[in-house]
């Protein structure tokens, strides 16, 4: 259903807004009464339009529009500007400041509702333009890199699987953000494998619009019709964001997956769920390498112990990364390799950065390329990349 967000100081003019709207049309319509409430609504409902007021206190819906416009996940919404002031002055300020359009205080309904009904065609004429133009330019990009690369680092090159039997260690944000990086080295292709509304699109600002569960609903539809392009140039196959009755994927199914879209990438990184069954396991074997991720507490370390049993097959091509996901005082990297018995271990610091960063849909990596956990990504590309050319 398509969103409407309005953000207004006068309770009055909000509440009747929102009644007017809602009555006369099929939208959503949420309500916020200062700028601050509705940044925060915008950036968590990703509406399709936003009405906002100007003279509110605190931020002013100038403000409002340009954090919208700087926000990936919000830049290309319709804004409309409402103010008391009908001056052409105001108009190019609305203009300037980002938004679509500029309507004078006391604004007809009728008028506004036809206006979000023009604009809403408008930013979908945009964003079929945008799709095309995006899908061009990609082309193009892995046309270059396919002639650019040595035969042996064409197609598949490299397979990656982030992996945990423990939630919440952060394997998602790892995901995205090595991707992120990767894309800076090849052509990259990110699987969102979660069965229960995986969050890659959201990190990356996408609206997972199509999924892979419209292969479950319909076996016939190729992968890579399924996929969504990134302004990086990253390319996702997203999850659904409801938990489908058709289940998982079986063993048959990854097999045709990975034919089908391991020729279109030079690197595959897996966000694989937290699950071992027989398909998950199976994608494992099917990975270059398998980086194994876990938190510091006792309860994470028990569970990736346990996880290095089950996949012991797997042992020659595994990586274990601490992730830290929480400030304050935590073990020493030392401490946390004698706990897991092994020698070599990625360091994951803590980023307070990261949650601004999930919010606003644009990974850490690519908006702060110096932030602390960069670097550790690059090592662990370089020391995957070294270990395969050993390997060949």
């Amino acid at each position: 259903m398509t969103k409407i967000l309005i953000i207004d100081d006068n309770e009055d003019m909000l509440k009747m807004m929102q009644m007017i709207i809602g009555k006369k049309t099929n939208y959503r319509v949420v309500a916020c009464k200062d700028g601050s409430e509705g940044l925060e609504a915008a950036f968590e409902s990703q509406p399709e339009i936003a009405i906002v007021d100007v003279m509110m206190p605190g931020i002013s819906g100038y403000e409002v529009v340009q954090q919208l416009r700087k926000t990936p996940r919000t830049a290309d919404m319709g804004i409309i500007i409402l103010t008391a002031r009908g001056q052409a002055i105001d108009r190019t300020a609305a203009l300037e400041a980002g938004a679509d359009d500029h309507m004078s205080k006391p604004v007809k309904m009728d008028a506004l509702i036809e206006r979000i009904g023009s604009l809403l065609e408008e930013k979908e004429e945009e964003k079929q333009r945008k799709k095309v133009t995006a899908a061009a330019a990609t082309d193009r990009t892995r046309q270059k890199q396919a002639q650019a690369a040595p035969k042996e680092e064409r197609a598949g090159y490299l397979t990656l699987a982030l992996f945990s039997l423990r939630g919440g260690v952060g394997v998602t944000t790892l995901a995205v953000n090595l991707a992120s990086v990767l894309q800076e080295v090849g052509s990259t292709l990110l699987l969102d494998l979660s069965p229960n509304s995986g969050h890659c699109a959201l990190n990356l600002g996408l609206r997972p619009e199509k999924h892979w569960g419209n292969y479950l609903e319909n076996p016939n539809t190729p992968f890579e019709s399924l996929l969504l392009s990134h302004a990086s140039g990253l390319r996702l196959l997203a999850a659904p964001l409801v938990p489908l009755e058709y289940g998982w994927f079986s063993n048959d199914d990854i097999k045709k997956l990975l034919t089908q879209l391991k020729p279109t990438c030079r690197f595959l990184v897996l966000d694989m769920p937290p699950v071992l069954n027989p398909t998950a396991k199976y994608l494992l074997t099917q990975a270059n390498f398998v980086l194994l991720v876990s938190g510091d507490d006792p309860s994470s370390l028990q569970t990736t112990m346990m996880t290095r049993t089950a996949i012991s097959d797997c042992a020659s091509r595994t990586l274990l990364i601490r992730n830290i996901t929480t400030p304050g005082p935590h073990p020493s990297a030392e401490a946390v390799k004698r706990a897991l018995h092994t020698k070599t271990l990625i360091d994951i610091p803590y980023e307070k950065a990261q949650t601004q960063a999930q919010r606003a849909g644009t990974p850490l990596a690519l908006s702060q390329p110096q932030a602390s956990m960069v670097a550790p990504l690059k090592r662990t590309i370089q020391l995957l990349l070294a270990r395969k050319k050993k390997a060949t």
